[in-house]
């Protein structure tokens, strides 16, 4: 059933695939998030409330499920490796975690700068 994937665990057969690929997925990503980004600051209404700062949750929502993606991803990809020994598998962990850091401090700043002008701190923690 899964014989078409067995041959892409070899880390140069994946690596002549991810040549070819990359350009292609590099140009969408590219647009989607500029497109994205345009659309969600500059287009999309301010709050009646809030203001134009609700626009920063724009970045904020989708950066914060990225990084926990990103995150759940590597723990897939690690699990995976250390099940069946896989070493991409190990090489796709390891390469994934700045990749999350990144979204996780993506997520962390557009938090604190939209908690600035909405509670008047950089930084709240509502203990209840």
């Amino acid at each position: 059933m899964w014989k078409w994937l067995h041959p892409y665990a070899k880390p140069e057969s994946t690596y002549q695939l991810c040549c070819k690929l990359l350009p292609w997925f590099s140009v969408l990503a590219l647009l989607c998030l500029s497109i994205g980004t345009v659309w969600g600051l500059a287009f999309a209404p301010s709050d009646y409330q809030q203001g134009n700062s609700f626009r920063i949750i724009y970045i904020h929502v989708p950066s914060a499920i990225w990084s926990m993606g990103v995150y759940m991803s590597m723990a897939i990809a690690a699990f995976i490796g250390l099940v069946w020994q896989l070493k991409l598998s190990n090489m796709a962990a390891l390469a994934m975690a700045p990749i999350g850091a990144v979204y996780t401090f993506i997520a962390l700043l557009t938090g604190a700068v939209w908690g600035k002008p909405m509670w008047g701190a950089w930084w709240v923690w509502m203990l209840a």
